[in-house]
């Protein structure tokens, strides 16, 4: 709440979407007194892909930028976004970096995305190219092609997307600085039901990009397959060593600008 609206990009509506819990947002929204606050509250229990749909039909904007609860953005996110999809009018979905944290706020490193609409498209037949947390698009493009849809297994909503997105010809793009801080920590869908989120990713995969696949991409393929065999403690160390990095990579000047890398 607070990193969002401490934002320095300060002409936005911020959507709190929530399902009946024991802890209710009204008390928390209460100490702030912000009209730019809009509190949508659900009378029953919905899912994650009705509450991104239900945010995205209720929003003003032209532009939605994602964010979870556990996370926290940098001052400056809403601000370099903008100014992406001002100056990039063929950008239909940008996100970031990110910075990894634990459950207590402290730095753990880093997870690197590809920049360019190239470099995202042929990266999205292997993995998810794009962090659902750190992005923002356009809204119009997003629910003219159907909104969020994918549910059948946890956390691949936006891996869904991204994919039916590019079939209709979208492109995408990730600023090079991490605008997010991703909180990791025990007991998270992050850390848990890996297994069902890998049957998810599997399934987006055969469905999409099945026959568009490079041997690098199948070989991956065919290592997540491996992954189902493995205790998730196991599968979530291995992430953790191949995904997240102690820096980021040394980018060059044309990298800085993601409209210019591109050529």
């Amino acid at each position: 709440m607070e990193s969002i609206l401490g934002q320095s990009y300060a002409d936005f509506e911020l959507l709190v979407v929530e399902d009946p819990s024991p802890n209710l947002a009204a008390t928390t929204l209460a100490d702030y007194l912000d009209p730019r606050i809009r509190h949508i509250r659900n009378p029953e229990r919905t899912g994650l892909v009705d509450q991104l749909n239900q945010g995205l039909a209720v929003a003003r904007g032209e532009l939605v930028a994602r964010m979870d609860a556990d996370d926290v953005s940098e001052p400056d996110r809403l601000e370099l976004q903008c100014s992406l999809f001002a100056e990039r009018r063929d950008i239909a979905v940008a996100g970031s970096q990110l910075r990894i944290i634990d459950w207590r706020g402290k730095h753990c490193g880093y997870r690197a995305y590809p920049l360019t609409p190239q470099a995202i498209r042929m990266a999205l037949p292997r993995y998810n190219p794009l962090a659902h947390p750190s992005v923002m698009y356009r809204r119009e493009i997003v629910a003219a092609a159907g909104g969020y849809r994918y549910r059948k297994y946890p956390a691949n909503e936006d891996y869904e997307l991204w994919s039916r997105l590019a079939v209709q010809g979208q492109r995408f793009a990730n600023d090079p600085r991490p605008l997010l801080r991703y909180r990791i920590h025990p007991g998270a869908m992050k850390a848990t039901r890996l297994h069902g989120i890998i049957r998810g990713t599997l399934e987006v995969k055969q469905h999409y990009w099945r026959d568009k696949m490079s041997l690098a991409d199948r070989v991956r393929l065919a290592g997540e397959r491996c992954l189902l065999a493995m205790p998730p403690r196991i599968v979530m160390e291995l992430f953790k060593r191949t995904a997240y990095r102690s820096e980021l990579p040394a980018l060059s000047v044309n990298d800085r600008s993601i409209e210019t890398s591109d050529s």
